[in-house]
């Protein structure tokens, strides 16, 4: 088994463009044992200087957050000349595999489920953006589900400063607000506030858009408490679980990879079964019922793969 410094290096989890991504343990004294994934340019990109420095950045930007909503930068190594990251390992599923699933069985995400993911996911966001820095990929690729029912941003390759007037955290809250739109492409039976909220989220005109991932975010509470939303993280945990099976290691993936997410197999079987859901006035069903499934038909897309209805 390979070894990185103090790290075993067990299974690959990902390879990208520029970078892997392997499971590994790190080791410690007296027996002690911690899971960890290892980030590291491939061979080709570690041997240019512009895209090491790049990493370093990326190691850099990463470390100045902590939020569970995040996925955690924990160390920067150098061995043997080659820099690896250390970052927080998660049990879950990608977005990616997410969105395979909604697209081959047509089916659409219960709106408390859609929503408890992307008001933590814009938790997420603020922080970052509290950190001094603007994240510049928020996408599928950059999205992870884990296992307790909490949206993770991770990968901080284009994050940058946002100190100059030249750059604007609204654009993250964009692709944010893109990603809750496409999950809840079907909104005539809930509030006119939602659609509201949406739409200003991914408007056109920046002066127009919420201000920050805060405001999104605190918009998409007072709709959720006020409808009878609001779920527990557990409950999205246990539904995604019913939906997507086991969670397994998800990798903290350099973004694009080349190919698409193979679609879960299982899906539209899983999808045929109830779905119990807290009443709400938006249209949502009382407990024990089963929630109408009703077909996903997007239409336009974002430069990163996200469906916005129109």
């Amino acid at each position: 088994m390979p070894t990185v410094r103090d790290h075993s290096v067990e299974t690959l989890l990902h390879r990208g463009s520029t970078s892997e991504v392997w499971a590994a343990t790190r080791q410690g004294p007296s027996g002690f044992t911690a899971p960890v994934a290892l980030k590291t340019l491939n061979d080709q990109c570690a041997a240019a200087p512009a895209l090491v420095r790049a990493f370093l950045d990326e190691a850099r930007a990463g470390s100045r957050v902590q939020h569970r909503n995040v996925v955690a930068t924990r160390d920067l190594i150098l061995d043997q000349g080659r820099y690896w990251i250390e970052l927080e390992r998660v049990r879950g599923w990608s977005m990616r595999t997410l969105l395979a699933a909604v697209e081959s069985t047509g089916v659409q995400i219960p709106i408390p489920v859609a929503m408890s993911l992307v008001r933590g996911a814009a938790d997420g966001l603020q922080a970052i953006h509290d950190a001094g820095l603007t994240h510049g990929d928020i996408g599928q690729n950059n999205l992870m589900l884990s296992s307790d029912g909490q949206l993770m941003v991770l990968d901080f390759g284009r994050a940058r400063p946002h100190d100059g007037a030249a750059v604007d955290t609204r654009g993250d809250v964009v692709e944010l607000g893109a990603m809750l739109d496409y999950l809840i492409p079907h909104r005539r039976d809930a509030p006119i506030a939602l659609d509201a909220i949406i739409r200003r989220a991914v408007d056109p005109d920046s002066a127009r858009r919420f201000p920050s991932a805060r405001a999104f975010e605190t918009a998409l509470d007072l709709v959720s408490m006020r409808e009878g939303w609001l779920v527990a993280p557990s409950y999205v945990g246990a539904y995604l679980s019913d939906m997507l099976g086991a969670p397994a290691l998800v990798a903290a993936t350099v973004a694009r990879p080349p190919a698409a997410a193979a679609p879960v197999a299982a899906a539209a079987e899983v999808m045929s079964a109830r779905a119990v859901l807290p009443r709400g006035r938006g249209g949502m069903v009382g407990v024990g019922a089963t929630l109408a499934l009703v077909p996903h038909v997007p239409t336009t897309v974002t430069a990163n793969g996200i469906r916005i209805r129109r």
